[in-house]
């Protein structure tokens, strides 16, 4: 009797199929950063061909383009979507996206998000469980970016030491993690984000589940453009897994909104390692979404902004819309 009373405590504690299938309109926010459009949209820089060999050369999100862009639309071909900061530099970008306008933050040492996020303002105004907003960030700088208290939503982001109680394949990824470190500070490998990530979407069903990755923008500063490549690569692999995953979730995935996009762009020829100093053209990036409520038109000749990213947000889950969507098209 008390093993049959300890599974049904333990079932319970799970989220259910009809839980999963039945609480949506639901969001799954992407976010790779320091990626430009020039490899978003076109492929590998010929300025780096003799880096590459000619069989890494040409379209890098092959998969995307191939099988899913058709599916939703496509902002920022010729600079028709920009940032919505200041400057082409992480953390203001990410505050930016998070408050839909800019909080004029210079550097990414300028602290906390001082206003109420769109993740938090969705947990308040649909009286969600904290467990139903969850963020998973390579980069350390997302504590500073994705709410003003770390009490308000789900956050793991580097470092992490939580000790998830009940959940021990959160804790494994997060274990493996500190101790296979990037060859750089200040993050941990997307590997781990992104599995902590699926793991967590499959689990827990979220209403809000916000993926952010920094791979791309270590290996651009560290001047290694293969590894730059491999790391697009990669996500253009996980992306099709996330959106396999979704297809396969019921009306849970039906139901679910995907918006892909980077913080900021980056400089280009020798200047590719850097960003966030003088050309304009860094804070034209790029965004990808699909959802029951967008047109499957591909590439839209729209303009828009990262500014719009939080009355989307709020417009899909139906609370109060704080500004401008993106156009539906």
């Amino acid at each position: 009797m008390n093993i049959v009373w300890f599974l049904l405590v333990f079932l319970s504690a799970l989220p259910s199929q009809a839980e999963c299938l039945h609480r949506g309109p639901n969001v799954v926010l992407v976010t790779l950063d320091g990626v430009r459009t020039r490899e978003f949209f076109e492929g590998t820089d010929p300025y780096h061909d003799a880096k590459l060999d000619p069989s890494e050369r040409g379209v890098i999100f092959k998969t995307l383009w191939e099988k899913h862009a058709p599916k939703g639309l496509v902002f920022g071909k010729n600079g028709g979507y920009r940032i919505a900061s200041d400057v082409a530099v992480s953390l203001p970008s990410y505050q930016a996206l998070m408050t839909g306008h800019s909080t004029h933050c210079q550097n990414n040492h300028c602290g906390r998000v001082k206003e109420e996020t769109v993740l938090e303002a969705v947990r308040r105004e649909l009286d969600l469980k904290k467990s139903e907003v969850a963020v998973f960030g390579s980069w350390k700088g997302m504590k500073d970016s994705t709410a003003r208290s770390s009490r308000t939503i789900f956050r793991s982001v580097f470092p992490d030491f939580k000790p998830y109680p009940g959940d021990r394949t959160l804790r494994k990824f997060r274990n493996a993690s500190i101790f296979d470190r990037p060859g750089w500070s200040g993050s941990r490998k997307d590997r781990y984000t992104w599995d902590m990530g699926m793991h967590y979407l499959k689990t827990y069903c979220p209403r809000v589940l916000y993926v952010s990755l920094v791979d791309s923008d270590e290996y651009g500063h560290e001047g290694d453009y293969p590894g730059y490549v491999g790391a697009l690569r990669g996500y253009d692999t996980y992306l099709d897994t996330l959106m396999g995953t979704l297809d396969g979730m019921g009306a849970y995935g039906k139901d679910t909104t995907l918006i892909v996009t980077t913080d900021h762009s980056r400089g280009e020829a020798e200047g590719w390692t850097s960003h966030g100093s003088k050309p304009d053209s860094e804070k034209e990036v790029f965004l990808f979404v699909k959802g029951p409520k967008f047109a499957a038109k591909g590439i839209t000749a729209s303009q828009a902004t990262h500014a719009q990213i939080r009355p989307t947000i709020e417009k899909i889950l139906g609370i109060k819309v704080s500004g401008q969507a993106l156009p539906q098209e």
